[in-house]
């Protein structure tokens, strides 16, 4: 519900009114002690006590001291708010609260002097009604500027998200594109550029039984080396560019991306995978719980980790173990991997990551982290950590 004082003011301008009110109040609170203290080192304390018949009388002194500094406090800020200081350039709210600060010092002064252990000295009364002047004043303005800064940095902060949000759907655009062409390209080659070269071989294969027939077998056999040159760049290049722009099984799911490369290794590397509880039961009913983009991510960080498992570390068994972990938000999890082999392992604590570096690099951008070491063992040991939110919360 919106206090009636609230009524007509921006969101804005509400909350720099609740800031200043709690801000101001704390001020006078602490004054009001303080001007208390002053009282009863300036003799009003053993004036109540050699005046009063009863111990009554000199908490009452002392209470009617507290409510009177309490009153002036919430007179300056009630006035300076009603003023509408909140809205105001600080010229104004100077100007203002000086005002009401000057206004609400006399019934002050007055009602002090009224009470009878107030100590009345020129100097004290001069001193405890400038000291409430200023307090007043003071007070006022710096929870103006407590609020001013308060929402100096909220609005920092909402600029912020404004600017993060707008970057992170840029990056997810650009993500869009990538995949986009990805596909388009791995259509390109795997599909029109292969039944192509698959033409064109045929092709050769017929002219070169034709030539056989007629009995130019030189020629015949010219023309099948290069037919057999051709089917070699659609089966190893061509199939070998199209995974690297678009893994095949990706759009399947992990796992088969996963199942995919470890069977295109020679057939005397042992490899093995094993998917985790959680991350099967995000799977279920066959859906893909991890968007391409982290999907793509993960699949090549598996790739370069077995490649140099192979070349580096001259592994013959690689295993991949894999799963996901929850976090706070329900949407949001974990993908977590860890490829083992039994290699020579890295040589030194910090070994250099060859390709695997550019790879960390694209996690570290999503908010994950990897990692290379040796596993118990003395084979290397690849773990990484990929955030990402489930498909069907996107």
């Amino acid at each position: 519900m919106t206090r009636s004082g609230d009524a007509g003011l921006e969101p804005a301008d509400r909350d720099r009114r609740r800031i200043t009110i709690v801000v101001a109040a704390t001020n006078f609170t602490l004054y009001a002690l303080m001007a208390l203290g002053a009282w009863a080192a300036w003799g009003g304390l053993q004036e109540a006590v050699d005046h009063e018949r009863s111990t009554i009388g000199v908490i009452a002194d002392g209470l009617g001291i507290l409510v009177i500094n309490l009153a002036y406090g919430a007179a300056v800020l009630a006035g300076t708010l009603a003023l509408g200081v909140v809205r105001r350039g600080w010229a104004a709210r100077v100007l203002v609260s000086a005002g009401v600060a000057a206004v609400a010092s006399l019934p002050r002064m007055t009602a002090l002097v009224a009470v009878s252990s107030t100590p009345v000295s020129t100097s004290y009364v001069l001193g405890i009604g400038l000291l409430g002047f200023f307090s007043g004043v003071v007070g006022m303005l710096a929870a103006l500027f407590a609020a001013t800064l308060v929402e100096r940095a909220r609005t920092e902060t909402r600029r912020r998200e404004v600017e993060a949000g707008r970057a992170r759907r840029a990056v997810e655009a650009l993500q869009d594109e990538e995949l986009r062409v990805r596909r388009l390209v791995f259509d390109q080659l795997h599909g029109t550029l292969q039944y192509h070269l698959v033409s064109v071989t045929a092709g050769l294969d017929r002219l070169t039984e034709q030539l056989d027939a007629e009995g130019a077998r030189a020629r015949a056999a010219d023309l099948r080396g290069w037919a057999e040159v051709l089917e070699e760049i659609r089966e190893q290049d061509v199939r070998s560019l199209s995974h690297a722009v678009f893994p095949s099984g990706a759009d399947l799911g992990t796992e088969e991306a996963i199942q995919l490369l470890l069977q295109r290794l020679p057939p005397q590397v042992e490899t093995s995978i094993e998917l985790g509880p959680v991350y099967r039961r995000l799977a279920e009913g066959g859906a893909t719980p991890m968007p391409v983009a982290e999907r793509l991510v993960a699949i090549y960080t598996v790739e370069e980790a077995v490649t140099n498992a192979l070349k580096h570390g001259h592994a013959r068994a690689v295993r991949v173990r894999a799963d996901a972990e929850p976090t706070d938000d329900p949407a949001q999890w974990v993908f977590t991997a860890v490829v083992d082999d039994d290699g020579t392992g890295p040589a030194r604590p910090d070994p250099p990551l060859h390709g695997l570096s550019r790879h960390r690099e694209r996690i570290e951008n999503r908010g994950g982290s990897l990692a290379l070491g040796s596993n118990p063992d003395g084979g290397g040991r690849l773990t990484f950590r990929l955030p990402f939110v489930a498909a069907g919360d996107r």
